[in-house]
């Protein structure tokens, strides 16, 4: 079992903190404790939100009861199993490297000291489990980045990065799910969704599932229905 300290949080919200470093052994305890506390059903249970080492408890504010609470969400941790792996999936996200939607490929080929082409075969070649989800709707934070590709973020964020865009950003990659404000060094772009809202779950993935990133060219890119 993993360690943990369990904390008020505010006036209706307990955290949970984990002591380990984050790894994919820690998500799969973190997601089989917020399962747990799930099925549970604890009296005012509104959400329970997973991040790299914590899991957020939200209660409705009547019904939070704080002794009762932490010993009984103390009970459940000490039962807590992990999440299996056979409960993740495999995603392949075609992603196209040319220039004309990945204005940073240079910039980041440049920083790590390779050509672009060394670039993308590193970024592709990987399998990258997704962490967590946060900062935007669907946005997938994912391990497992070639320590060659971290780079700084952009000292000044550009205000819109398009939907689909694949960056990099410090020692992590990911996928903008949506047009939003963003820092990330834009390497790709994928022509599919990340990001449905008439699907019962609207992200592309959920934690402990894995990314693989396929390079597309520009003619397949186009293929697509943007």
């Amino acid at each position: 079992m993993a360690k943990y300290s369990l904390y008020i949080n505010s006036d209706c919200s307990l955290i949970i903190e984990f002591e380990e470093e984050i790894s994919l052994e820690l998500s799969r305890f973190i997601l089989g404790a917020k399962l747990a506390i799930e099925k549970a059903s604890l009296e005012g249970f509104v959400e329970a939100v997973p991040a790299y080492n914590s899991l957020l408890l939200i209660f409705e504010p009547k019904a939070f009861q704080v002794e009762r609470l932490l010993q009984e969400t103390k009970e459940l941790l000490d039962k807590t199993k992990s999440l299996a792996p056979s409960q993740s999936t495999r995603h392949d996200i075609p992603v196209c490297y040319h220039e004309s939607l990945a204005p940073d490929l240079a910039y980041v080929a440049n920083h790590a000291g390779i050509p672009t082409e060394e670039l993308i075969k590193l970024h592709s070649q990987a399998e990258y489990p997704v962490y967590m989800l946060g900062f935007l709707p669907g946005f997938l934070y994912l391990g497992n980045l070639n320590k060659a590709l971290h780079c700084p973020r952009r000292e000044n964020p550009r205000p819109r990065v398009d939907a689909g865009s694949v960056a990099i950003g410090g020692d992590q990659t990911g996928v903008y799910p949506i047009a939003s404000p963003g820092g990330w060094h834009i390497i790709g772009k994928t022509p599919i969704s990340m990001l449905d809202s008439s699907r019962q779950n609207p992200a592309i993935a959920k934690p402990l599932d894995t990314i693989i990133f396929k390079p597309i060219s520009l003619e397949e890119f186009n293929q697509y229905d943007h």
